[in-house]
């Protein structure tokens, strides 16, 4: 029967994604960035103290304070993913440890993705903390509910996931820091993806050639698309963005990274 398989493989991938965390949650820089996006975070309390208009503009305090939660959310979110992730991996993935895991009966694809599954999970829960802490200084100021920082601030849950990803598919390429400097590297092309599609149908005809280039462009991570997906949900502006399609192209991506990465693991193993 398939199904008893399964079940036991899945609980493989959970005691290997609980290793991974574990060993995620004692890296001590994890801490230095958590800290830090606190410190930014208690600043979301200042549009609330000081109401100067010339200061935040005529916006609502609740507002700029959730302005401030957004960006030191989504930048540390980037440094957490990024470099504590490349430290577990590094960690986890040794020769000594890989060795001794590939000593048992257990499939390279189940390693890996155990691996992915800890590292969200330590993500995830720097995200949870970050976006209580601004769920919280608005509650106290506004006692207003606020569900939709929530949902907003999902968006960025979804791309944690993509960053992990990222992290993991490049160190399955290279296994050292430059991974880490590859996976920032994408991820500051996401934000020039629309301002390179504008120059794309601007400058060339339409054809064989734009259409590769508009394809590449489809691959690579669309950071800026997701981040409006989540400032409008946060009612930051009048946007109108189509959610629906970004959410399932950065599923896909997350999807393929996957993919790869596993193939790529098993030549990672072979040492």
């Amino acid at each position: 029967m398939w199904i008893p398989k399964l079940i036991k493989e899945l609980r493989l991938v959970l005691v290997i994604s609980r290793d991974v965390c574990r060993a995620a949650l004692k890296e001590r820089v994890m801490y230095g960035f958590l800290l830090i996006a606190f410190l930014f975070i208690l600043m979301a309390n200042v549009p609330f103290v000081v109401k100067d208009p010339k200061v935040f503009g005529p916006q609502r305090p609740e507002a700029s304070a959730l302005q401030i939660g957004f960006m030191s959310i989504n930048v540390f979110t980037i440094l957490i993913s990024i470099f504590v992730s490349l430290n577990t991996l590094q960690s986890f993935f040794s020769r000594e440890r890989l060795g001794l895991l590939l000593s048992k009966p257990v499939r390279r694809v189940l390693i890996l993705e155990g691996a992915i599954l800890g590292l969200f999970e330590m993500v995830f829960l720097n995200w949870f903390l970050m976006t209580a802490g601004v769920w919280l200084v608005i509650f106290s100021q506004t006692r207003e509910w606020g569900f939709y920082i929530w949902t907003g601030m999902s968006v960025t849950a979804l791309m944690a996931l993509l960053y992990v990803a990222l992290v993991v598919f490049f160190y399955c390429i290279i296994p050292n820091t430059m991974a880490g400097i590859m996976a920032v590297l994408l991820i500051i092309a996401g934000f020039g993806v629309p301002m390179a599609r504008q120059a794309i149908s601007l400058t060339l005809p339409p054809g064989f050639v734009s259409s590769s280039l508009a394809f590449g462009l489809d691959c690579i991570p669309q950071i800026n698309s997701l981040w409006g997906v989540s400032m409008q949900y946060l009612k930051f502006f009048n946007l109108n963005i189509s959610a629906t399609p970004i959410i399932f192209q950065t599923l896909a991506v997350i999807f393929v990274l996957n993919i790869i990465s596993v193939l790529r693991f098993r030549r990672f193993c072979q040492f």
